[in-house]
């Protein structure tokens, strides 16, 4: 027993593709659901295939991982599944794919001397990600504070990350005078006032909070020992999960909207932790971690039938 604890986290390919594909079955209710749109659940699942692979792409380029172990990518898919909420919700994975674009950008222009390019392109993808959901604004500073851990804060980089941020704001000031009836369907000020389902979404929300203070406190302890690269990625998704779970506990309440973000943090650390830290109390955590996403994906699913 002990033996098998101490080495669960450690995934072949074989068994984490085994594992990865069972996870994708927490799916198929929806497929078979007369009152979901087919087209919704296809997408998110591909979009949620697509986010699991970058997120192992991810931890590999900073040496979290030294093999591309396929554990982030069951991870991810796991957590996505669990929570049924998510499973129709194609923007959400549309946005979280953006933001590991950003974090892409942001391992890139570590102690760059001129990461103008970064800081730009991070702004922009961020700004265009807000189309489809305005909260995503909300990170620009995520941008800025992941740039200053990255040794790479300047004024010449937080002006092309303004440029970038007024571009987008240009477009959509220019567009909304040529296409004023298709802004006035996309109303901007509804998409803020997303507010806290009592039944339907504290049980997620619960398992979320629960989770992110036991992988964020096992993030912390042996950071030390980390190389700086890892180091500054935990950093930017410690922030990341802090900023989107208070803001879906506190009003006004970004739960819809922000919920992908704190399941891609959630699991992104997850990952991180089983991938780095193999021994028996991560075995134990692992096998909780499958229990309760269970439990959550059981309750969750009982709401939408």
């Amino acid at each position: 027993m002990k033996y098998f604890l101490k080495h669960i986290t450690e995934f072949t390919w074989v068994t984490g593709i085994f594992l990865s594909l069972s996870a994708l079955c927490m799916f198929v209710p929806d497929l078979l659901l007369p009152e979901h749109a087919l087209w919704q659940t296809i997408t998110t699942i591909l979009l949620t295939i697509g986010n699991a692979v970058v997120l192992m792409h991810l931890l590999y380029q900073v040496g979290v991982t030294r093999t591309r172990s396929y554990l982030p990518v069951f991870c991810y898919i796991l957590l996505v599944g669990a929570i049924a909420q998510l499973h129709s919700q194609w923007e959400g994975q549309l946005v979280v794919l953006a933001l590991q674009a950003v974090i892409l950008l942001l391992m890139r222009a570590y102690r760059s001397e001129n990461a103008v390019h970064e800081s730009f392109l991070g702004s922009l993808i961020l700004c265009i990600a807000a189309l489809l959901m305005p909260d995503m604004l909300f990170l620009l500073p995520v941008l800025w504070i992941g740039l200053l851990l990255q040794r790479a804060m300047n004024l010449r980089v937080f002006l092309a990350s303004l440029i970038g941020i007024g571009i987008f704001v240009l477009y959509v000031w220019i567009s909304s005078l040529l296409f004023s009836d298709v802004f006035a369907v996309m109303s901007l000020k509804d998409a803020f006032l997303h507010t806290l389902p009592a039944s339907e979404g504290i049980i997620p929300l619960l398992f979320i909070a629960l989770f992110a203070m036991v992988y964020g406190i096992i993030s912390i302890i042996g950071f030390a020992r980390e190389n700086s690269r890892a180091q500054s990625l935990v950093l930017v998704l410690l922030i990341l999960l802090l900023l989107s779970v208070v803001m879906m506990f506190f009003p006004p309440q970004y739960f819809i909207s922000l919920l992908p973000v704190a399941v891609y943090s959630v699991a992104a650390l997850s990952a991180y932790c089983f991938c780095s830290k193999q021994s028996v109390t991560m075995g134990v955590i692992f096998i909780l971690y499958l229990l309760f996403a269970i439990g959550i994906y059981v309750i969750s699913f009982l709401h939408l039938i």
